[in-house]
């Protein structure tokens, strides 16, 4: 295609300046495991998880659990076999390409960049949260640029592509979740805490553990970005189709279950809702300002600054690829010297920046429980558009593919009644977004020079796996 005439006299020499290569390195099986753990080691997930325990109580907590991860495996079974039928980058996007529905993926793919921002913003809050507690002498304006600054500094200079700033931040975390999630069982939690938190302080109706499980994807959501890494950057495709990510996802949650049960049997949930990071609150208002509460402490400032690191890794380079595809301006898809989408990172370093002014946590949380919910139903639906063609060399053909996909598109639209129900203006604010994403994709960017261009490439119609 290099170099070849295109409609209107247009070629891609005549674009090269935005499509500048780069030199990444495969990342190992410890840099992916240690990417997908960062991932989801966001602090802000632990206020989450007692958001939803004040709301509903351990019980219904852990039964939401349950929930989401059958909603996570069977959006998995269906992912792994598109990722075989066509295992180019752009995931989702390709994904929807193939199905007829581009526009619908190409929203839920670059719309991963602010939602993941919104993220950003609860760890702001809570990295505040943190540093104010251990310098309350010190202005607390100065925070959220102190944690932002070095980890943008970071990824300029490249070491997000190697992951291995990531690997070493989990290795530290991995030890140190082990040792608190030991003290606080042993040394805070109790019986009576435990019972009194067990049952929901609401009433409990049939749509609760929809309710519950969509608050859990919110949590969880963050495996399908890694996965984009997964597939995109590591070497060995086999390995990273059929078990990293799930493995990923299970280190966490074996990890991060025991030791949130602990903080929900320690203190009444109404005392647990006020702490802004309640792992450390916990330790601090049991035992004050001893070596646990620095552990603990400690351990949740390397997971925010190891999730801020993954998310200008992972979204820097979808906002850098949405450019080169001529739907935002060309220089937001330039990539330094070091192999980095420079001016991505910095727009969503501003992006972020956004959340030292805004807290209202359970705006956010709705706004993202919904995109994540929604995110699975569209998984399910591209894979039945997918199903229906039958000239690809490599058709989708998962083992019970297409009841379990009508039964995703089913459960998660539940689900996503269940979430409007209990808040639908941010909801709605997200499909309002969705469907502007969708109408520019399909009406703008077509419309533009380098957008006619690179769509014409994009929406080629691939029929052999074996070229991709």
């Amino acid at each position: 295609m290099s170099g070849s005439p295109q409609p209107g006299g247009a070629s891609l020499d005549d674009f090269d300046d935005d499509l500048e290569l780069v030199n990444e390195k495969p990342l190992s099986w410890f840099d992916v495991s240690a990417i997908g753990t960062g991932e989801m080691l966001f602090t802000a997930g632990w206020s989450w998880i007692v958001f939803t325990a004040f709301s509903y109580g351990i019980m219904w907590t852990l039964i939401g659990f349950v929930g989401g991860a059958v909603v996570i495996h069977t959006a998995w079974w269906l992912y792994r076999e598109m990722i075989t039928a066509v295992p180019e980058p752009g995931s989702l996007q390709s994904y929807a390409r193939e199905g007829g529905i581009f526009s619908l993926g190409t929203s839920y793919l670059v719309l991963y960049a602010p939602v993941y921002g919104c993220f950003m913003w609860l760890e702001l809050v809570v990295a505040r949260g943190l540093l104010e507690t251990l310098f309350p002498s010190v202005p607390t304006g100065i925070w959220p640029y102190a944690v932002l600054v070095p980890v943008v500094a970071l990824n300029l200079l490249g070491h997000q592509i190697t992951g291995k700033v990531q690997s070493i931040l989990v290795v530290i975390t991995l030890v140190g979740d082990v040792v608190l999630a030991i003290c606080v069982g042993v040394l805070i939690a109790n019986t009576h805490d435990f019972s009194a938190n067990w049952s929901s302080p609401t009433p409990v109706t049939w749509l609760t553990f929809f309710t519950v499980a969509g608050l859990w994807l919110g949590i969880m959501a963050g495996i399908m970005e890694v996965q984009q890494v997964l597939v995109d950057e590591w070497s060995n495709f086999n390995r990273s189709r059929d078990v990293g990510l799930l493995s990923a996802a299970w280190q966490l949650w074996i990890r991060q279950i025991p030791l949130a049960i602990g903080i929900l049997s320690s203190l009444p949930l109404a005392a647990l809702v006020l702490f802004p990071v309640p792992t450390v609150g916990v330790v601090e208002d049991k035992f004050g300002n001893n070596p646990l509460f620095y552990l603990a402490l400690a351990m949740m400032l390397v997971a925010t600054y190891t999730t801020l690191s993954v998310y200008f890794m992972g979204m820097g380079k979808i906002l850098a690829l949405y450019a080169q595809q001529g739907a935002l301006p060309r220089v937001v898809g330039r990539y330094s010297s070091r192999s980095v989408p420079w001016v991505a990172i910095l727009l969503l370093a501003g992006f972020a920046l956004i959340g030292a002014y805004w807290t209202d946590f359970g705006f956010i949380s709705t706004v993202l429980s919904t995109w994540s919910v929604t995110l699975y139903f569209v998984v399910a639906l591209t894979y039945l558009c997918m199903k229906r063609r039958t000239d690809l060399d490599r058709p989708v053909t998962a083992k019970f593919g297409t009841p379990l996909a009508v039964f995703l598109l089913l459960y998660t639209a539940v689900i996503a009644v269940a979430i409007v129900k209990s808040a639908w203006k941010p909801s709605l604010v997200w499909f309002a977004v969705v469907a502007v994403v969708v109408l520019y994709d399909m009406v703008v960017v077509p419309r533009t020079k380098r957008g006619s261009f690179y769509r014409a490439q994009v929406l080629r119609r691939r029929t052999s796996a074996a070229r991709l």
